[in-house]
């Protein structure tokens, strides 16, 4: 049996909406479309619902109006960035994350803003660790080679969509930059564990990452609604590697940790989520926090190739909480951004 092409004018027309949405978000992101015209086209753009070519179109505006992406590269480097927008309140789970995979072995470029609409953000938890978010590239870059972890500020490191912070804010709904955090991390990322904030994006997500060229990929949605691997609630997810995208279900059951209520993620601000974070990271909070934080990193350490297992991954997270690991790799990001 023949192999299904595709028709020419099919590809062609492809050619041409990519091209077209790339072009769109060039003048977006160079401002020459006025203040209020923006708004309209992203809140139409957001109402129709985004294509996985505007998306990557979006991305490849930035990326080639940054000239993003074409310095360091770490081999086997890793994000854990997600949209947010999931409405819950949460601690910073992908940060601590990132902090708990690095100190198991992993290499981490964590991508980051501050809060949008919720009470603390990546951004606002490493400024109360005492990380400087205006750490140059190159130390970051070395931080991530040499610790385990490097941090990169999105408006710092993204001076274009700096500028589109105020067009963000004054929109009532999230938008097409919402969607762009996980997407344009500044360094060639191999591997990433990303949580979305609703179940739609699973697969926009995984058409966009593997076009990119990511090695291993995981997407994640929580049927209780987080943007991360649940505890308490079976999660939906998209698995991406050089050959597929599979769709599949993680149900935490079986692995023996301990389930998350609501209440027990939630923080009213950035002073609570580092009292939290840092309970966490000594080792002093061995509750259902430490355990959603447990199994979202077993899951990032089976991606980056760290575990075999998910069993394993949970052990090696454990083991990078209870060793000081992960506390060192905070300590040591801290040094490296002054």
């Amino acid at each position: 049996m023949n192999k299904r092409t595709t028709p020419l004018w099919f590809d062609r027309m492809l050619i041409r909406l990519m091209a077209g949405a790339r072009r769109s978000f060039t003048w977006l992101f160079t401002e020459r479309i006025p203040f209020e015209k923006s708004k309209s086209f992203l809140l139409l753009l957001s109402r129709k619902g985004e294509t996985a070519d505007e998306l990557l179109g979006c991305v490849q505006a930035l990326q080639t109006l940054e000239k993003i992406q074409k310095g360091a590269s770490i081999r086997g480097v890793m994000d854990t960035c997600g949209t947010g927008g999931d409405g819950r309140r949460t601690l910073n789970i992908s940060t601590l994350v990132a902090l708990v995979i690095a100190g198991a072995g992993g290499k981490i470029a964590k991508h980051g803003n501050r809060a949008i609409s919720s009470r603390s953000g990546s951004s606002d938890l490493m400024e109360a660790f005492g990380v400087k978010l205006s750490a140059s590239r190159k130390r970051m870059v070395l931080a991530t080679r040499r610790s385990g972890l490097g941090y990169f500020h999105a408006p710092y490191h993204h001076p274009v969509f700096s500028k589109m912070q105020a067009l963000r804010r004054s929109l009532k709904r999230p938008t097409i930059l919402n969607l762009l955090g996980p997407l344009v991390n500044p360094l060639r990322l191999d591997y990433q564990l990303v949580g979305v904030g609703e179940k739609r994006l699973l697969p926009l997500y995984a058409k966009v990452l593997a076009k990119l060229g990511r090695k291993q990929a995981l997407i994640c949605h929580s049927r209780d609604g987080m943007d991360e691997i649940s505890t308490s609630a079976p999660t939906s997810t998209a698995w991406i590697t050089p050959n597929q995208v599979r769709m599949s279900t993680i149900r935490p059951k079986a692995l023996g940790l301990k389930s998350a209520r609501a209440v027990d993620l939630t923080v009213d601000s950035v002073e609570e989520s580092k009292r939290r974070s840092e309970n966490i990271l000594t080792g002093r909070d061995k509750g259902p926090a430490r355990d959603t934080i447990i199994l979202n990193a077993a899951y990032g350490l089976l991606i980056c190739q760290k575990a075999k297992t998910v069993r394993e991954g949970i052990r090696l997270a454990e083991r990078s909480i209870d060793s000081g690991s992960a506390l060192r790799v905070l300590s040591q990001l801290k040094a490296w951004s002054h």
